[in-house]
């Protein structure tokens, strides 16, 4: 029991040791940047040079054009009417659509009883029924099969 005890002391000690030793290994191993006085552009830097650039007035010499507030308004307000004058001509589109399928509707609704009517009047009838529901009924490969 002594023994173990006395293995977890030295344990602890040597890594509190070690850690100490690398912590000033690595503040003499670390070079010091030397200053050259021009400041080095990181990635964060360059959009803000970008931006300290530009000026709310267009220059001659800047070959492309400076937007200000009131043209970036003028551009959105004039794409928002360009896709509402769309919107309405395809309104107008499915309205003529809606008025040509309520046409079809009603000269379907006009033509009155069909020949192909089955009356079932009898059991002879219903047995035709079935007959024609699988005849015109979808293929049986379409219908679940279900197999316990």
């Amino acid at each position: 029991m002594e023994g173990l005890i006395i293995a977890v002391i030295i344990g602890l000690l040597t890594t509190i040791f070690n850690r100490s030793k690398g912590s000033s290994e690595d503040k003499r191993s670390t070079p010091k940047p030397i200053e050259t006085g021009i400041p080095a552009e990181t990635g964060r830097e360059a959009p803000r040079r970008r931006q300290s650039d530009r000026t709310a007035y267009p220059n001659a010499e800047q070959e492309e054009p400076v937007y200000t507030l009131q043209t970036k308004y003028e551009e959105q307000k004039q794409e928002i009417e360009n896709k509402y004058t769309q919107l309405k001509k395809q309104k107008e589109g499915y309205k003529q659509k809606a008025h040509m399928q309520r046409a079809r509707v009603k000269s379907i609704k006009e033509k009155g009883p069909s020949h192909y009517s089955i009356d079932f009047e009898s059991k002879d009838d219903i047995v035709k029924g079935f007959i024609f529901s699988e005849v015109f009924g979808p293929p049986r490969a379409k219908k679940p099969h279900h197999r316990k």
